[in-house]
């Protein structure tokens, strides 16, 4: 095995790791560039990880510290994302140390993963549960199956009302209700992620693509919507609401959705009956976790919201 050494990031020169990032995981300028932000670097001590082989980087072990609430105990946790080797050294031990490290970062990590990825977090241990689902929504087959693009004469305003719905910009008023809304939902409940004023300043506030985030606001309920169009189509992630998506809140969507020219809507929701999972339009989502703690371990597997906002699967 060649010498290798694993660093946190914060000690690789930028230069150097805006390069990587951007031949590797193919980010966005906009998120490229702002890797201090993906990562909520100064948020506590945790930071990610890369693999040094003959000075270049060869792996990385990214990370999104957040807190949870685990059988009414406030605790320190991460998001596993960003995972990476390069191809040359796979297969010679060099991710098994690079994953060994980054568990050793935190006490309990947690992760929204693939077959793939699962198979990997199990030989270390780790939880699952395939409780969630991705529920997509074609709204345009025209535009989807041919790829042909239609004008879009439609602009957001900073305030338009669509049956009752207030389209918002992201304003720290509305970050305040929002963060009223989840302590107010989860007021009796033991196991949860913790989503705090903090939380939701540093997700929505100070996000790079924050022009692309807008919150509707509909009978005391908020929906946050990350809108973005790649390869000519257009796609409406629901990455948080204060509530479950029920179908008069799909039917608002979707009016809101056509009417600026969406193709798809997509959203997170929890496994309700057999059926679910095997529908049209519906991917299962692993939710794979961890702890030293086989106590909280049970906890984490009670979690019942999970969202798009919580980790970056709305942004890669």
């Amino acid at each position: 095995m060649s010498k290798f050494h694993i660093k946190k990031i914060s000690e690789i020169d930028q230069k150097k790791l805006k390069n990587f990032y951007l031949k590797t995981f193919k980010f966005e300028k906009s998120v490229q560039d702002n890797y201090l932000w993906r990562y909520r670097m100064g948020h506590n001590e945790y930071e990610p990880i890369v693999l040094l082989i003959e000075n270049e980087i060869c792996g990385h072990a990214g990370l999104i510290p957040i807190n949870i609430k685990v059988n009414n105990q406030i605790k320190k946790s991460i998001w596993f994302t960003d995972f990476f080797v390069d191809t040359k050294y796979r297969s010679l031990g060099f991710g098994k140390h690079l994953t060994e490290q980054w568990m050793k970062i935190c006490p309990t990590q947690i992760t929204l993963c693939n077959e793939k990825s699962l198979k990997i977090f199990k030989k270390f241990n780790w939880s699952y549960n395939n409780n969630f689902l991705k529920k997509i929504k074609i709204l345009n087959y025209f535009n989807v199956i041919t790829g042909l693009k239609y004008l879009n004469n439609s602009n957001f305003s900073k305030k338009e009302k669509i049956e009752d719905f207030e389209v918002k910009r992201v304003e720290n008023k509305l970050i305040v209700k929002l963060a009223e809304k989840c302590e107010f939902k989860y007021l009796n409940q033991s196991n949860y992620i913790i989503r705090d004023e903090n939380w939701f300043k540093w997700r929505i506030v100070d996000c790079p693509y924050k022009k692309d985030i807008f919150i509707l606001c509909y009978k005391n309920e908020y929906i946050v919507v990350h809108i973005f169009e790649k390869r000519g189509i257009k796609t409406l992630n629901v990455i948080f609401s204060s509530n479950k998506i029920d179908l008069t809140l799909i039917n608002i969507l979707t009016i809101f959705s056509k009417k600026n020219n969406i193709d798809f809507m997509s959203f997170i929701g929890e496994k309700n009956n057999f059926f679910d999972g095997y529908l049209p339009g519906q991917r299962n989502i692993n939710f794979a976790f961890y702890s030293q703690n086989s106590i909280d371990m049970k906890g984490i597997n009670n979690f019942k919201d999970l969202q798009f906002i919580d980790s970056d699967i709305d942004f890669i």
